[in-house]
């Protein structure tokens, strides 16, 4: 896919002032250093929340970021938080070397990351990384630099869709951890939700979309996700009481778990 024109990302201007911003930093910071900046997420495949979604990017360079580049960034993200507010802790960029991602099946490498609940820290990636760089195979567009099929290694649709039941799968554990949030309640909620529809239909869509899809399967659940969707737009605002709440979510995460991604009860049967 072709490089798209400036200021031309997305139908939200705010949107489009920060995605500029941060290619004119990178621009800036990494020059020929920059292999290429790509953006996918609910922007590009669909279902974004101006309210509550989240602003999906990769920047790939030709070596591991530095420390004074991290610095470099930090203040860049910093600026963009305080011009932007509403954005604050909604920017995810992962600042990955070329050679790590073409190699990521066999080898670990470090990468920068700043994602949602994350500051901007350097972090490890291997193989469980596989299900983010189909998406990135499958949905990015090109915002700079060479096109995304020369950085991403060919990940077959099948390899994705087991990455994506095995994260499924780590909910068993990780709800047990969110019993003092509602927004994490709702991550995984809606994440199961999606992991379902890929499992079933083979594709990946937005949170908001594959819990109406989920809805429609699984009416006995339409409540629980209905409130799932409230909670993310809410992110734990005051008055709502995560303890009450958490018997749903993990009632929901424990049965759909055990329903369709329990391999000793035979599930992962694709329908596509």
């Amino acid at each position: 896919m072709q490089s798209m024109n400036s200021g031309e990302w997305s139908q939200y201007g705010e949107v489009n002032a920060i995605i500029d911003k941060l290619i004119s930093a990178h621009k800036q910071i990494f020059r020929d250093k920059l292999v290429g900046y790509y953006l996918y997420g609910s922007l590009v495949w669909g279902g974004f929340d101006i309210s509550s979604s989240d602003i999906d990017t990769l920047c790939v360079l030709t070596s591991k970021v530095t420390a004074e580049e991290m610095k470099q960034l930090k203040l860049v993200h910093e600026e963009i938080s305080d011009n932007h507010p509403m954005w604050n802790d909604r920017i995810e960029v992962h600042y990955a070397p070329q050679s790590g991602i073409k190699h990521f099946r066999t080898t670990s490498f470090i990468m920068g990351n700043i994602s949602p609940g994350e500051p901007l820290h350097l972090i490890s990636a291997g193989i469980e990384w596989i299900d983010e760089w189909y998406c990135v195979q499958e949905y990015a567009v090109t915002l700079f630099g060479i096109d995304k099929s020369k950085v991403i290694p060919h990940i077959e649709r099948e390899e994705f869709i087991r990455a994506v039941c095995e994260y499924a799968r780590s909910f068993q554990e990780r709800i047990r951890t969110y019993k003092q949030s509602c927004y994490s309640q709702s991550y995984g909620i809606l994440t199961l939700c999606r992991a379902l529809y890929t499992l079933k239909c083979g594709e990946q869509i937005s949170k908001p979309e594959a819990a109406e899809w989920t809805k429609n399967y699984l009416p006995e659940y339409k409540d629980v996700i209905e409130d799932a969707l409230v909670w993310r737009k809410e992110r734990d605002a005051a008055g709502r009481n995560a303890e009450e709440t958490y018997a749903l979510a993990e009632k929901f995460v424990d049965d759909i778990l055990m329903r369709f991604f329990n391999p000793q009860e035979g599930a992962e049967v694709r329908e596509f």
